[in-house]
């Protein structure tokens, strides 16, 4: 679960929203990191109590710098429905329209990594360069990375897993209470279960804790890791496999790897003649979505996945010109 000290005038009305969007069975992951930023803006604008300004939600659009549109736009409208909250009980707190920021252009197609870039997030993983030598550091996003790709799951999902969360026994994960509240069993494969032993091991050794509830992914401060810290260091390590260009620049993320895996899955069944669309509801299911048409963000039509499904057509349906009198104009 992420965690954020809120320290402004409003810290006591951003906990209890906080507190309230969970108890319904939000799964809010990096919003409550969203708030956070936008609780430094008001303890920095804000120096006693008193209603939100248009001036302190300007000052927070200011503060977002050079993100693209429409993830400022996001931004903005997860502060918006705060101050919706809020005016509950300020009744003159400034709502932002949805027009004070305009969310141009379309949502950012997903990266669908090759086996050869994997193979490269992976490698330029474990030589991630930390200090102290020998830190956990490298070898937990070499486990991170190859456990997002292997199951498909959220990297929220991920780094609110707990040690007892992992049966090996039965190799099995178990998701608690994710997105709608949710809770599912998640099936792994042995050698994904191989991977996170050998990184239990040696997170042990480097003295982390071993109870059922301690954090499955953590950092040197012993502590589990966040979102912003993971999709930061996953930039970083992108880059140095040379799929990312300089700092600032757009390149592949670290959700994409959910990307992948759907499309994977989807291209392994049309390889083995499986009946694609009657099997769509149990990869939604093993997802975690609610229903089919979900899907429809992560099943981005790739070169090789539109190939295997124009072969299975042909297959079904094979095109004879000369039997339909050839094509005419």
């Amino acid at each position: 679960m992420t965690t954020v000290i809120f320290t402004s005038v409003y810290r006591d009305r951003l906990n209890a929203y906080v507190d309230l969007r969970r108890s319904l069975g939000f799964h809010l992951g990096s919003q409550v990191y969203i708030l956070g930023k936008f609780d430094r803006v008001i303890q920095r604008e804000m120096s006693a109590a008193g209603p939100i300004t248009r001036a302190v939600v300007e000052a927070f659009l200011g503060s977002l710098g050079g993100l693209l549109p429409i993830t400022r736009h996001r931004q903005l409208s997860i502060v918006r429905q705060f101050l919706l909250h809020l005016s509950q009980f300020e009744p003159e707190t400034f709502i932002p329209d949805h027009g004070m920021e305009p969310a141009r252009g379309f949502p950012r197609a997903p990266h669908i990594y090759s086996e050869r870039e994997i193979q490269a997030l992976l490698t330029a993983a474990l030589a991630y360069s930390v200090r102290p030598r020998g830190a956990l550091r490298p070898l937990t996003y070499h486990t991170l990375i190859a456990f997002l790709y292997a199951t498909g799951m959220r990297i929220s999902e991920t780094l609110d897993l707990r040690l007892g969360d992992v049966d090996f026994r039965q190799g099995v994960i178990k998701i608690r209470k994710a997105k709608f509240d949710k809770s599912r069993l998640v099936p792994v494969l042995p050698s994904t279960c191989e991977g996170l032993k050998r990184y239990l091991v040696a997170r042990a050794e480097r003295g982390h804790p071993t109870t059922a509830d301690a954090a499955l992914f953590v950092n040197e401060s012993m502590r589990p890791v966040c979102y912003p810290t993971a999709s930061a260091t996953f930039n970083k390590i992108a880059r140095r496999a040379g799929l990312r260009g300089s700092q600032g620049t757009r390149g592949p993320r670290i959700h994409d790897l959910r990307h992948s895996f759907a499309v994977r899955r989807l291209l392994l069944w049309y390889r083995q003649g499986k009946k694609v669309q009657a099997l769509l509801h149990v990869l939604a299911t093993y997802m975690g979505h609610s229903h089919v048409s979900a899907l429809d963000v992560y099943l981005t039509a790739t070169s090789e996945l539109l190939a295997e499904a124009g072969a299975r057509f042909e297959r079904h349906f094979p095109l004879d010109v000369e039997a339909h009198g050839g094509i005419t104009s």
